[in-house]
């Protein structure tokens, strides 16, 4: 396993553990990426009906970050089919990020790209939880 699959796949595992304890029912998609043929984003999260879907990138430096469009248009149907939103997690040293992943642009190779400062604007975790939670409908007997 190499050094960007394993620092990936920490992130991951902190993700998930960090949102299971904000009550989330949270699976970790086993081999998301090349070894599949169907695309599924790395982290699929629900809590109370809404369904927040997280593709994972980790950088050591602030290069531009790249998916593949096979890869993008495959999460992105995976998204429409489940409901679900689809959000770019970018770990980069001292920053996790969560972007809504319509803020990506496509390049002209069709790939999908996003940059630094974009990265930047993005929410922090506690920010994604309270984005999702402000998403549950509440009902009367909620407040009862």
């Amino acid at each position: 396993m190499n050094s960007n699959k394993s620092r990936g796949s920490s992130v991951e595992r902190y993700i998930v553990s960090r949102l299971r304890d904000k009550g989330f029912a949270v699976i970790r998609a086993p081999a998301s990426g090349s070894k599949r043929k169907d695309h599924v984003p790395d982290i699929i999260a629900l809590k109370s009906g809404v369904i927040i879907l997280i593709e994972v990138k980790s950088r050591k430096n602030g290069q531009k970050i790249y998916i593949e469009k096979e890869q993008a248009e495959g999460i992105r149907e995976f998204a429409k089919k489940s409901g679900g939103e689809l959000f770019l997690g970018v770990k980069l040293p001292k920053m996790l990020r969560f972007i809504k992943f319509d803020m990506l642009r496509q390049t002209e190779g069709g790939n999908y790209a996003i940059d630094l400062e974009t990265v930047e604007k993005g929410m922090e975790l506690e920010d994604l939880v309270r984005y999702v939670e402000s998403k549950i409908s509440r009902t009367l007997d909620s407040f009862l």
